[in-house]
């Protein structure tokens, strides 16, 4: 009897989750389909019903990283958005963050995606530019000098997230955080 459409759809998220935690700590050269097919205990023949390759499956991973990031969520009611982005990049400048279970593909796939084809590439640039969007809208506004202001933010802070993960200096790594929540607030107007 064949699978139903929810259980593929759950196998499919649970190997996505699997090989974005991997992707994101290891890379792409140094993880395996073997593994993530492991680690999300599934079978390797399961990942070609969802699949054609590992490459596929990277650009996916990336994807549905985004997609579930806090960044992605509904603005809780109550909130204004200025309010929403204030706590969207509290979170993400934070040490947490950094270190947690949902990490930020732009951030910890930074240096690793530049060698990978160029539909992941491009798949990281859609991801960037929606998150650079998201955060406009949130902020209210949409004139170019708003938008090259984002894009130095989002730069910033994706930066800012890349370089703490590899420090061991936690000291510095708060300093790091703490000094560029200040910078987003000067370049939001105070939000």
């Amino acid at each position: 009897m064949p699978y139903s459409s929810e259980h593929k759809q759950k196998s499919r998220e649970r190997i996505l989750q699997s090989a974005y935690r991997l992707f994101s700590t290891k890379g792409f050269d140094a993880v395996t389909v073997d593994a993530v097919m492991q680690d999300c205990s599934l079978t390797r023949g399961a990942f070609y019903g969802h699949f054609t390759s590992k490459s596929e499956l990277y650009k996916e991973a990336l994807t549905f990283a985004a997609s579930n990031s806090k960044l992605a969520e509904i603005k809780p009611e109550g909130l204004s958005p200025r309010e929403w982005l204030s706590v969207l990049l509290d979170g993400y400048l934070s040490v947490e963050h950094v270190s947690g279970e949902r990490p930020c593909p732009l951030a910890f796939l930074a240096t690793d995606v530049v060698s990978r084809d160029k539909e992941t590439n491009k798949t990281y640039a859609r991801v960037y530019r929606r998150m650079n969007q998201l955060i406009l809208d949130y902020a209210g506004r949409d004139s170019v000098r708003d938008e090259q202001a984002i894009l130095s933010l989002t730069s910033m802070i994706i930066g800012a997230v890349a370089v703490s993960r590899t420090l061991e200096d936690k000291q510095l790594v708060q300093q790091i955080l703490s000094s560029c929540r200040q910078q987003t607030r000067l370049l939001l107007g105070g939000i």
